[in-house]
């Protein structure tokens, strides 16, 4: 019996092979605006991460105004986040072409990975859009070869519509694969993350979010530079929130793959918040925790530019430092109006970024798309 695996790189090869004939998807206008779409999201992962759930958040929302939602996937149904009991979850075992599932009867399509955009465009149901979150193909070059950047640049070229989150996100689009995208942001679910005044903690609450795994979060510099600010005196404690089990640091007792209730409790009562990324397509964990009060340290890490403003509403270190966060955490620890200054900035920043209008604007977004049909 094949190994999961093994029947991925059968389906990369697939795909690659077809890509050889690829052509951009055809459009023509319909004849008439629909108010009501069939919408389905083609999903990689539905495991638990930033991306998976902006996704799920535009599902149940868009539910909520009307729509009909499909989510498809290869992965299971998540159990993680709550989705709205009418959205239909198909599950394609591995082996099975993906995209041949997805609805006759749907009115955009969704690609929300590179790996599918031509598999959804060659089905030739209904106008293809690809989400962009970003990811190693848009932030880390080193780990593209020749062949892969091929692959991802020929499935990029086979669509006519691309929104991404962030303006960085659009810039590095541009820059790497010379497309162009329409940026509309994330939000934050005021239902879960929310400002509301907490006590002043005796030992002071540090908070982190991300998996050693993921190098480019950089947990490890969190980590030793708060034993270095410990070392000096300081009594602190740090949250490390992170979907996967530690490895390198078996011993830390940290919160694992929590429910969101639990993240926004946590970041409720966070003194200060790390964020150490070398780049992120829209950083929405600094967001959240701005919304719930946290005071902000965090590198400039392209894509949370369209939200911190250095001095403002965080303090900004330098990329793979750790003594720099090490220095910017002192200050944050003692001086406590700077503290509470970064903090209440951040709470009035981030009620720009509300799922009422983003949702509305995607729901807008979707509608023009959708007054186009596939063309033969």
């Amino acid at each position: 019996m094949q190994t999961l695996e093994e029947l991925k790189k059968i389906e990369f090869k697939k795909r690659e092979f077809r890509l050889q004939s690829a052509k951009k998807q055809e459009l023509i206008l319909g004849k008439r605006k629909k108010e009501k779409l069939n919408i389905t999201y083609v999903m990689t992962w539905t495991g638990v991460c930033g991306g998976t759930k902006i996704i799920l958040e535009h599902a149940n929302r868009l539910t909520k105004l009307g729509h009909k939602l499909t989510l498809i996937s290869h992965d299971k149904r998540p159990d993680w986040f709550t989705i709205e009991e009418s959205i239909d979850f198909i599950q394609v075992p591995y082996g099975e072409v993906l995209c041949e599932k997805i609805p006759r009867n749907t009115d955009v399509i969704v690609a929300t990975y590179w790996r599918e955009i031509y598999e959804c465009v060659e089905q030739k149901i209904a106008p293809v859009i690809y989400f962009e979150q970003g990811d190693f193909h848009l932030f880390d070059l080193e780990k593209l070869d020749n062949r892969l950047y091929n692959y991802i640049n020929k499935q990029m070229q086979t669509v006519n519509y691309i929104y991404t989150v962030s303006n960085f996100a659009k810039e590095k689009l541009k820059e790497v694969y010379n497309v162009e995208a329409k940026v509309i942001p994330n939000a934050v679910d005021d239902k879960v993350f929310y400002y509301e005044p907490h006590k002043e903690n005796i030992v002071p609450n540090i908070t982190m979010i991300g998996s050693e795994s993921a190098e480019f979060k950089k947990i490890q510099n969190i980590i030793e530079a708060v034993k270095m600010v410990e070392n000096k005196g300081y009594k602190l404690k740090l949250n490390w929130i992170t979907p996967t089990e530690p490895v390198k640091n078996k011993d830390f007792i940290a919160i694992v793959n929590p429910q969101q209730k639990i993240i926004g409790d946590t970041l409720r009562n966070t003194d200060i918040y790390i964020c150490a990324s070398l780049y992120e397509s829209f950083c929405l964990p600094v967001l959240e925790a701005m919304t719930c009060g946290a005071a902000i340290i965090t590198t400039n890490n392209g894509g949370n530019a369209d939200f911190i403003k250095e001095n403002e509403n965080a303090l900004l270190i330098q990329k793979n430092n750790i003594e720099d966060i090490a220095v910017k955490l002192e200050k944050l620890l003692d001086d406590k109006k700077l503290r509470e200054k970064l903090a209440q900035a951040g709470v009035e920043t981030s009620k720009r970024f509300n799922w009422d209008k983003v949702i509305r604007d995607i729901e807008e977004y979707y509608k023009e798309i959708a007054e186009y049909e596939v063309k033969g």
